[in-house]
């Protein structure tokens, strides 16, 4: 992994998933993933699950897995309504869980080079998924890029407290001068704030020590319990 960060002290914190680490998830006796959620609020009653494919990154197997996840389903009967509890690493109509979205766009972002030219931020996601995938993954990304940014820093700097944030980027998070004199059909300004973006949250996982995809997760739910499609 060349680029800004150095690949040795990144890949302990971005090899594993959010369900590597728990995060709400509960391994059935079958190895596949539940997920229970909170009850959106009174009246709502469990009504079963549901099921939902999604790659990941398996921690203790270094690769590239598909899991299926079981979500909960809520109804209201008065109302006659159901929702269901969606994970914080699962974004609506995306296949690959948050963290892979993170680092096969930031591969593109920090290498200088073409998205067909860009070396991965793992070896592990060579091919996954296609490269018109990780495009329209870019164009939706950088639409909400300055939101993005706001809820990583925020969850940054909840996390280093009582220290100053700016501790652990001493000389700062700039994006690269190439990056921002490419040709991009698009305001530079987003793209400057995506890549400023996924460097807080990959330089804060180095920095804390702490798995990219709870920083992910913080962040997402910084937005609220609605927010279905974060970061992308």
């Amino acid at each position: 992994m060349a680029g800004t960060f150095a690949a040795d002290r990144l890949r302990p914190f971005v090899i594993g998933s959010l369900f590597t680490i728990g995060g709400g998830y509960r391994q059935r006796a079958d190895g596949d993933l539940q997920y229970d959620g909170e009850r959106p609020g009174e009246g709502w009653h469990a009504h079963g699950y549901f099921p939902r494919w999604l790659w990941m990154l398996d921690l203790a197997r270094h690769e590239l897995v598909r899991k299926r996840i079981w979500k909960r389903r809520w109804l209201d009967p008065a109302m006659g309504q159901t929702c269901h509890s969606r994970p914080p690493d699962d974004a609506a109509q995306v296949w690959s869980c948050t963290l892979i979205v993170v680092l096969k766009i930031w591969a593109w972002l920090d290498s200088g080079q073409g998205l067909y030219n860009a070396p991965e931020a793992l070896p592990e996601l060579e091919d996954h998924p296609s490269v018109r995938t990780v495009g329209r993954w870019l164009a939706r990304a950088a639409d909400r890029a300055f939101d993005v940014l706001q809820a990583i820093r925020e969850a940054i700097i909840e996390r280093s407290e009582p220290r100053p944030v700016e501790r652990l980027f001493r000389g700062g998070l700039s994006p690269p001068p190439p990056l921002m004199h490419r040709r991009w059909q698009r305001d530079t300004s987003e793209i400057g704030h995506l890549w400023q973006a996924f460097a807080w949250l990959l330089g804060g996982a180095i920095e804390l020590a702490v798995p990219a995809s709870l920083l992910l997760a913080e962040a997402r739910g910084r937005r609220g319990a609605t927010e279905t499609t974060f970061p992308i």
